[in-house]
């Protein structure tokens, strides 16, 4: 998958986390996933489509992680898995693909998102729409790892949009 279609993704993460949590995630690195197993025990999942873009983004996090970004945003411990703390991961995801969204949309490649689902349980599966290929990022906010999964498909020629999405991604990142 071409870094200029994941790029806003990873900079709406990486702002939200600075604005929400005052953390900068480290990223850890890139995979295609193979399966549709999660790696983590709660995921957020929202999808988006358009007239050229569809596809999916998820984020899915150990539970001791999702209490972890749960007590840095809302500044209140937690120490078990509560509706609030689906609730939030639920937020943080809508707020990634919203990010990305504008950075999208601003290059003239405009989307809709859904609403946000969560999923839990050791093992569960993230299914996204359609097959397309699914980028896997590992990131880690203090010594806690979860992962970002994108997975989207083009109706137009890729090129199409990169420049605009390359310099409007850094001009937003630089924000």
């Amino acid at each position: 998958m071409d870094a200029a279609y994941v790029n806003p993704f990873i900079n709406a993460l990486m702002n939200t986390c600075n604005t929400m949590l005052s953390k900068t995630p480290e990223r850890l690195g890139a995979s295609l996933k193979t399966n549709c197993v999660a790696q983590g025990d709660i995921s957020a999942l929202i999808g988006f489509a358009g007239p050229e873009i569809h596809g999916s983004v998820a984020l899915s996090f150990p539970t001791a992680t999702a209490l972890k970004l749960y007590t840095l945003m809302m500044g209140e411990e937690v120490t078990q898995m509560t509706r609030d703390v689906q609730d939030s991961l639920a937020e943080l995801v809508n707020i990634v693909a919203g990010g990305a969204q504008t950075v999208f949309n601003d290059a003239g490649l405009c989307f809709h998102i859904s609403n946000p689902s969560v999923i839990l349980g050791k093992n569960h599966s993230i299914v996204h729409r359609g097959h397309y290929p699914i980028s896997v990022l590992p990131f880690q906010i203090e010594k806690s790892n979860f992962v970002m999964e994108i997975s989207l498909k083009l109706e137009c020629e890729p090129e199409k949009y990169k420049h605009d999405l390359l310099s409007g991604a850094t001009a937003k990142a630089g924000s």
